[in-house]
Parts: structure tokens; sequence; C-alpha cells
């Protein structure tokens, strides 16, 4: 096999021209493959569910209560799903 010597000039010269190149096929790959947005179906139930206790936990100016946060919101708003 042939060995091959190049300058320090060189190399970097390779370099930077190999990186373009991944650089402008990794561009082109995501432009043509975007994701069509995902369907799903609404659940009315839980929609007027989490309407119900947000109200119940969240103050006038939207704030949550003292001592709540929003795991509680859906814990509840899920025990009210489950009662309609």
């Amino acid at each position: 096999m042939a060995e091959v010597r190049l300058t320090l000039e060189e190399y970097e010269a390779l370099r930077r021209m190999i990186s373009s190149e991944r650089e402008s096929e990794g561009a082109s790959l995501a432009a043509a493959e975007k994701k069509k947005p995902k369907k799903r179906k609404k659940n009315k139930k839980l929609s007027k569910a989490l309407a119900q206790a947000n109200s119940k936990l969240r103050l006038k100016n939207g704030k949550l209560r003292k001592g709540k946060v929003q795991a509680d919101v859906m814990r509840l708003a899920h025990r009210l799903m489950k009662k309609m």
C-alpha cells in the first residue's frame, strides 16, 4: 500500500471540507423529513374536569393556591373525570 503524507494545511482543509459536507447533508435531511403533527382524539370529559379542577385550585389571577402544584390539578381532574 502506498504511503500518503499530508501537510498540516492540506489536512485542515480536508477536515473543513468533510465537516461542511456533513452539515449540509444534515440540514437537507432535516428540511426534507418534516414530521406531520399527530392527530389526537379529544377527551371532552377530561377537558371539562380540568376546567373544574383549575377553578378550584387556582386564584383569580391564575396562580396556583399556596401549597398546590400542577400535579394536584391533574390528580383532581382525573378524579372528577371518573365521577362523570
